[in-house]
């Protein structure tokens, strides 16, 4: 018996174990086809044990699943129009045009429209210390922002960049790290919301190492997450991560409110 046919007979460890061992020889040419083998096999794996579950409980609860009537009303009409409102308010050359004038009262009171536009960020203790380092800290944060979200350089500076002044004003967590980069790009991005993060990541079985700590290389982790959770759920056609964000909340409901 190779190794692909024990598979189906493995703990999750070894699956974890397995696949790192696996995507460590891809880069090796005489390796790659068994490893790119043996990963195949692993995805095909978990979503046999779990991927399926989930979407028929996804489909009893959401009558037409991401296009039905409850599934719109409940999950994405609210962060469509959150996403339309960012750009409407705080799109590139409106950003850009206040920042350069020095209006960052008006561009406070955008941030925080926005910011209360959802659920996403706590409402009792994450919106309020958020307001308060903006507050305390405009034309800092208002300008590493812009960058974050409409700067011209490469995705991993910027983050890291936006992560930096984070720290500077003791904010430094994923959901102020990520929810204007998720309404700004929807289709590519993703909102990371920890503990409902962490249990979608339990239920899937996928091997990521999760840290409270933001960082682009993590960040670049959890975008792989979400895009292969994406296409393991391709029978229902999520459209974006607006619909990958949905299902994880289903997977895990309790983070949805968490402060994580």
């Amino acid at each position: 018996m190779n190794i692909v046919e024990k598979i189906p007979n493995m703990s999750i460890e070894e699956i974890n174990r397995l696949r790192k061992n696996a995507r460590a020889k891809l880069d090796d040419p005489k390796s790659y086809a068994g490893a790119s083998e043996i990963l195949d096999a692993i995805d095909k794996e978990l979503e046999r044990r779990y991927i399926p579950g989930m979407i028929a409980t996804f489909e009893e609860k959401y009558p037409g699943g991401f296009y039905g009537d409850k599934q719109a009303e409940e999950e994405r009409s609210y962060k469509l129009n959150a996403s339309k409102q960012f750009h409407e308010i705080l799109g590139r050359e409106i950003f850009q045009e206040l920042l350069e004038s020095n209006e960052y009262e008006e561009l406070y009171i955008r941030v925080a429209k926005v910011v209360n536009s959802t659920n996403f960020i706590q409402g009792s203790f994450e919106k309020p210390k958020l307001f308060d380092a903006i507050k305390s800290n405009e034309s800092i944060y208002l300008a590493a922002l812009y960058e974050h979200v409409w700067g011209s350089g490469n995705l991993d500076g910027r983050f890291n960049d936006f992560i930096g002044v984070l720290e500077e004003l003791n904010i430094c967590k994923w959901t102020y790290a990520t929810y204007f980069l998720f309404l700004s790009s929807p289709q590519e991005n993703i909102f990371v919301k920890p503990e409902m993060l962490k249990k979608s990541i339990e239920i899937s079985k996928y091997p990521i190492c999760y840290e409270p700590k933001p960082s682009y290389e993590l960040y670049c982790q959890i975008l792989e997450f979400s895009h292969w959770l994406k296409n393991k759920i391709a029978v229902l056609k999520p459209r974006d991560m607006i619909d990958v964000h949905s299902f994880m909340w289903h997977m895990a409901p309790t983070g949805k409110w968490s402060e994580g």
